[in-house]
């Protein structure tokens, strides 16, 4: 489950900043991509309303990077 709410997430930026997955790697800072922490709680709002298991954490809110994002979600992902 874990991986694939990873993928989604990468698939959910991918969409966002038009940068394909294959170019996003965990350094890529958000603020590159142009986002902002309301775009990162949309994201965190839709993997929820898609997984319904997946629980909106803090840590998603104030990522920096990519790999951020990807942390908070391993983090609070069973």
């Amino acid at each position: 489950m874990a991986r694939d709410i990873e993928n989604r997430l990468l698939v959910l930026i991918s969409e966002r900043s038009e940068v394909p997955v294959d170019d996003l790697t965990p350094e890529t800072a958000l603020e590159d991509l142009g986002f902002d922490s309301l775009v990162q709680v949309e994201l965190a709002s839709q993997l929820s309303q898609e997984f319904d298991t997946f629980a909106v954490d803090d840590e998603l809110e104030f990522a920096e990077t990519v790999g951020d994002l990807l942390t908070a979600v391993r983090s609070v992902t069973p």
